[in-house]
């Protein structure tokens, strides 16, 4: 199957749903922006775009950004400079990074929580089974 490009699929989607090629066209740049947005904000953990899949931030990338970013930050203390445009965009990206971190912490602690009560759960279930009596022959069936 050959890929379309969005200046083939715009028009025919415009006579489809009977609205002119700028609206579509629009609609489309707005949706395909947001979800750029959303991918290079640190807001989120996870991203799903239908039929593409989920998109995750890496725990180690977060960490290894994290450090880098600590040493940039001290090195920028050191050599003296206050240029405050790039301390400011430092410390946001190092904020953003960090608060990721928590939500991603929060996270993993919630599924090996979740992972544990399975666990207890079936061996309880487990536990249950052993007390009961062994089943012998079927006494009503022809034998």
């Amino acid at each position: 199957m050959k890929p379309k490009k969005s200046k083939e699929i715009i028009p025919v989607v415009a006579k489809e749903l009977d609205i002119s090629e700028q609206m579509v066209s629009d609609v489309t740049s707005f949706y395909w922006q947001e979800i750029r947005k959303s991918l290079s904000s640190l807001k989120h953990s996870r991203i799903h775009i239908t039929n593409l899949g989920d998109f995750t931030i890496k725990h180690w990338k977060l960490d290894d950004k994290i450090d880098k970013l600590e040493k940039f930050k001290e090195n920028f203390r050191q050599k003296g400079l206050q240029e405050i445009v790039t301390r400011f965009r430092t410390d946001e990206t190092l904020f953003d990074l960090k608060a990721i971190k928590v939500l991603m912490d929060e996270e993993k602690q919630r599924k090996d929580f979740i992972k544990l009560h399975k666990t207890k759960s079936n061996e309880s279930k487990r536990e249950h089974n052993k007390d009961m009596e062994e089943q012998g022959p079927d006494s009503g069936g022809s034998s």
